[in-house]
């Protein structure tokens, strides 16, 4: 699998320019022989929303991913995407996964919300979501729930070769985009997949830092702090070693941190 992340500023609230962004982020990855671009958490709408969350928010077969879907059609590329998703009278922070025709492969909704902000204006997820594009097993995840040692080993279990992390990850956490991410491949013997976002939004300063780690633990490719970047990666279909995850314990997900 050839793999994009993509390290982006969102317009906050203007989704036609965010999915002008993707549109030109995936044509550009697609030029490459591209097969998934991961882009950042609630791309679509920008992170930093607040209330307007429940306005902002759409159904999963609503205008904004109708327009993503025709993109990964278009460029017979894959994309996985965060945006706030309305299903009646819940919100959810959700990513998106649409195969190279454009079909909706998975839904999946943050389980561990971040900090009273997202408690208040989203409602929990509570299903680990893995699915199948190409060869290859992903399993889907948004930005907090990588710091679980739990929630990665649990989504191995169910297969996963890859999980991709939409991701808002702000300062003063630094350490998360090279540490976490960097052990919950180790720890698996993965591929992860972190796209996050760069530059301000408000108050929040984000880290940047996105990357793409190896079941080694190390960076097939890493983004700088500031700064828009597309990261580029082939995935070897084998691996200098083996995986990391044949334990058989029964861990479960942490609710809170």
């Amino acid at each position: 699998m050839r793999l994009a992340v993509c390290q982006v500023s969102a317009a906050l609230g203007d989704k036609a320019k965010n999915i002008a962004t993707i549109s030109r982020a995936v044509h550009t990855a697609a030029c490459w022989g591209t097969d998934l671009v991961v882009l950042p958490e609630l791309f679509l709408t920008g992170y930093n929303i607040g209330s307007r969350a429940a306005e902002l928010a759409e159904a999963v077969d609503g205008p904004s991913l109708t327009a993503v879907a025709k993109i990964a059609a278009r460029e017979s590329c894959a994309i996985c995407v965060g945006f706030a998703e309305r299903d009646g009278k819940n919100v959810f922070n959700s990513s998106a996964l649409f195969d190279t025709q454009g079909n909706l492969v998975a839904l999946y909704r943050k389980i561990h919300l971040f900090g009273p902000k997202e408690q208040e204006l989203f409602t929990a997820g509570d299903e680990l979501v893995v699915a199948r594009l190409g060869d290859c097993t992903i399993g889907m995840a948004i930005c907090y729930d990588i710091e679980f040692p739990e929630f990665a080993r649990a989504l191995k279990r169910r297969g996963a070769d890859l999980i991709v992390a939409p991701t808002a990850n702000m300062l003063p956490f630094v350490e998360v985009p090279t540490t976490f991410v960097r052990a919950r491949a180790l720890e698996n013997g993965l591929f992860l997949a972190y796209a996050n976002h760069c530059g301000t939004e408000a108050e929040l300063e984000y880290t940047g830092m996105s990357g793409i780690s190896g079941p080694d633990g190390l960076d097939l490719a890493r983004a700088g702090i500031r700064g828009e970047a597309l990261l580029l990666a082939e995935l070897p279909t084998t691996y200098p070693i083996g995986s990391l995850s044949t334990q058989s314990d029964d861990l479960r997900l942490s609710a809170e941190k």
